[in-house]
């Protein structure tokens, strides 16, 4: 097995590292190497990389490690690296403000200049070597970079059935892939609104099952799935708290509850409604099964489930979102 850097996105502290532990703990024989502020290390199959790659969101690249080292070891330890055959270029990438003192463009030409085996191409290289610039230095060849531009034509403005609040697509695939879903395994929203989670969840090869009670929801989810070309696997009209009468035994539930005053609750509180959210997705999860939940809140309390993650992300002055992954015990 091959190791494998991930430069993570640094749209969150803590997020991009969770969602790719989650997807490398349903890899056969995957396992962390080592870390720091924006990447990740870890060994992997080399049939792990597609199936990864075409997963995660809250991630740049993922390339062939091959060293990470202290700065003062870099030239010593750099100089001993053999690059397969062709042509290759060097970008260096910094993480936010790391090794600032460090002249990006010095060590670029250097590092150009150090395999004589190689010909330096710019415009169109046999691969890219990557300098990443955290606590330490990595260096790796990219293997894949994420196609995050695909995830920008699924923001809700671009939808065909949408309301004015939704949760980045980045951020709702992010969420499914924390849970641990696997393709082929059924996933619920059982407040599914326009849809925006189970998009992401169809896009993945995972059963896309909604509710809401709402029946002009339902609708406009299965709409905004059928425009992006997925299907629903299951759907019901009901309230929350009548998922179990429906459905049961499934592999997760992920949501977005509403969060305002303006939104049409009958009257229930948000707060109650969260509660019964919970305990009603515990119903229908199997053993094993994962929640996850999105809330302007944090979640007061649970029964019967362990706390995987929990994530805080302030979105703008009045609006703070707490993400929370839990996963049921028994």
């Amino acid at each position: 097995m091959d190791p494998f850097l991930f430069e993570l996105s640094g749209e969150h502290p803590s997020m991009p590292m969770a969602e790719a532990l989650s997807l490398l703990a349903l890899e056969p024989q995957g396992r962390v190497v080592e870390s720091g502020p924006g990447y990740l290390v870890c060994s992997m199959e080399d049939a792990s990389l597609d199936r990864v790659a075409d997963r995660i969101a809250l991630t740049h690249r993922i390339g062939k490690h091959l060293l990470t080292c202290h700065p003062n070891e870099l030239w010593h330890r750099a100089e001993a690296l053999e690059l397969p055959p062709g042509s290759f270029s060097v970008r260096v990438k910094r993480f936010e403000s790391a090794m600032a003192e460090v002249d990006t463009r010095s060590l670029t030409r250097r590092m150009g200049g150090l395999f004589k085996n190689n010909k330096v191409e710019l415009n169109n290289p046999d691969m890219e070597l990557r300098v990443f610039l955290s606590d330490r230095v990595s260096i790796h060849i990219a293997s894949r970079g994420i196609d995050r531009r695909s995830l920008e034509t699924r923001k809700v403005a671009e939808r065909p059935f949408s309301s004015p609040i939704s949760l980045h697509p980045r951020f709702a695939r992010a969420l499914v892939n924390m849970t641990g879903v696997r393709p082929g395994e059924a996933l619920l929203d059982p407040l599914c609104g326009t849809g925006g989670l189970l998009l992401e969840a169809a896009s993945m090869g995972i059963k896309a099952i909604a509710s809401d009670v709402s029946e002009s929801m339902v609708d406009g989810c299965r709409s905004n799935l059928a425009h992006y070309g997925h299907e629903l696997f299951d759907s019901a009209v009901c309230d929350v708290g009548g998922i179990e009468d429906h459905f049961g035994h499934l592999a997760a539930v992920v949501t977005d509850p509403p969060y305002g005053r303006s939104t049409s609750t009958g009257g229930e509180p948000l707060e109650k409604l969260y509660a019964r959210t919970v305990d009603a997705s515990h119903a229908v999860l199997k053993r094993g099964g994962a929640l996850g939940i999105a809330l302007p809140s944090p979640l007061a309390g649970w029964k019967g489930f362990q706390e995987v993650y929990r994530f805080s992300q302030r979105v703008h002055r009045s609006l703070t979102r707490n993400y929370h992954v839990l996963q049921r015990r028994g």
